[in-house]
């Protein structure tokens, strides 16, 4: 697969429980229609890893187009344009072996899901490996590091709330319940213009965008500051402002 293009894991831990999380990349497009193809078209065997899933007691929250799925056994109709599958189990550990086992047991199962439309069309060579953690891993474990960690998602909407950015709009103000707390995260320097070593600063790199801020920042490379955006809709210089990319 090339850079960018393919699936990134996280696993995490709790003092009770175990999480993976499989999503693509920025520039995995190809990749989430291929899988929304072959999920459309072998419904029986997406069900199947679901209820394998489900059967080793993990829960499977599945999210095609940034929709979670009411039944993640059911597959969505039409084009897939992003996707994510998270395993969570609770499942105590005590030991560095327990953690790794854990968080095997549901990594195993999210990327058996995910994978399932890659096996069927790509050769296994071009597979993003997924090896066991060695004992005393760290809680976090990513393919590449510096894309979209989930972790730093939770980091920037903390500090910076779920409210746009650039335009002040809420979700949950406009939708309701059901939408409260949603909000997208914008990188701004583009992931594919980092290098492997880089090291996201979640305050710094990250700011809180609603779905139109965001596609509109993208349609300029480098993408517009959010400040850039708040301007263009008339709207007064918010303070603070966001920290310098170069500080």
């Amino acid at each position: 697969m090339h850079h960018g293009r393919g699936l990134q894991v996280a696993l995490m831990r709790t003092l009770s429980s175990a999480e993976a999380v499989v999503m693509a990349e920025d520039h995995a497009g190809g990749l989430v229609r291929r899988l929304g193809r072959w999920a459309q078209d072998h419904p029986e065997e997406w069900r199947t890893g679901i209820a394998e899933a489900e059967a080793a007691g993990v829960a499977v929250t599945v999210t095609v187009n940034d929709d979670i799925l009411d039944d993640s056994a059911e597959v969505p109709d039409g084009l897939w344009r992003s996707f994510e599958i998270e395993c969570w189990r609770r499942d105590r550990a005590r030991t560095g072996a327990e953690v790794a086992n854990s968080l095997v047991d549901v990594g195993g199962p999210a990327l058996a899901v995910a994978l399932g439309g890659i096996l069927e069309h790509g050769p296994e060579g071009d597979l993003p490996r997924f090896e066991p953690l060695p004992e005393g891993a760290a809680t976090t474990v990513l393919v590449n590091r510096y894309e979209r960690n989930p972790i730093n998602r939770v980091r920037c909407i903390s500090h910076y709330g779920s409210t746009c950015w650039a335009c002040d709009f809420d979700f949950g103000k406009c939708y309701g319940s059901a939408a409260e707390g949603y909000i997208e995260v914008h990188h701004r320097v583009p992931v594919s213009q980092v290098g492997e070593s880089y090291r996201v600063d979640p305050i710094r790199d990250l700011v809180p965008l609603c779905s139109n801020c965001h596609s509109a920042a993208h349609r300029r490379q480098p993408p517009y500051e959010p400040w850039e955006l708040r301007a263009s809709l008339g709207l007064p210089v918010k303070s603070p402002a966001l920290p310098s990319l170069n500080a």
